[in-house]
């Protein structure tokens, strides 16, 4: 994970947003932590999960304006102290890699401008955390934040199921004076 930038909020308790993003449908999430100092799964609720769905007939630059509108505004109104993203991965398209990018910078500029620190990490890394294997389906993710965290998506998209996934994983991998460190 890449070293966050330091937090204007502060609590006793961490909560952690998780995003999964994309140009046309961002997951999101929102785990508190049940205690001071979390370190197993048990120690962190689903407070809030859903997508940010765009309009694909919108320009580029009108859909990053909606989505980075949509997460300051989950910002402040659930209040979380911490961001976990998931990196751009290459792939075959340099289109899509772009558009994830412009995605992931209207998303960190959203948080930012909240005083949330960032943590970046990879899709590998989620899967190997959550589901203990870094080639995972999104089925497999789906199935272990069931079983870690009871969270059922119901007829949410993966997108939220991975962003629930992105948040557990950074938590998880989080040591506790890491993150105290950071407030």
């Amino acid at each position: 994970m890449k070293a966050p930038q330091k937090s204007s909020q502060s609590t006793d308790f961490p909560v952690i947003i998780g995003v999964d993003p994309g140009s046309r449908t961002v997951g999101f999430a929102i785990l508190r932590s049940r205690v001071a100092r979390p370190r197993m799964p048990k120690d962190f609720e689903v407070a809030d999960a859903g997508v940010i769905k765009v309009n694909v007939d919108l320009s580029i630059p009108e859909r990053l304006g909606h989505i980075h509108d949509a997460i300051h505004g989950l910002t402040e109104e659930l209040s979380p102290t911490y961001c976990a993203i998931e990196k751009a991965f290459y792939g075959v398209n340099a289109s899509s890699a772009l558009k994830l990018g412009e995605a992931r910078g209207a998303i960190v500029s959203a948080v930012r401008r909240r005083g949330l620190s960032v943590f970046e990490i990879t899709p590998a890394e989620v899967k190997r955390t959550i589901a203990c294997a870094g080639a995972a389906s999104k089925e497999d993710v789906s199935r272990a934040v069931t079983a870690l965290l009871g969270f059922e998506r119901g007829k949410l998209p993966f997108d939220a199921t991975d962003a629930v996934a992105i948040a557990l994983a950074c938590g998880l991998n989080l040591s506790y004076a890491t993150l105290a460190s950071h407030r």
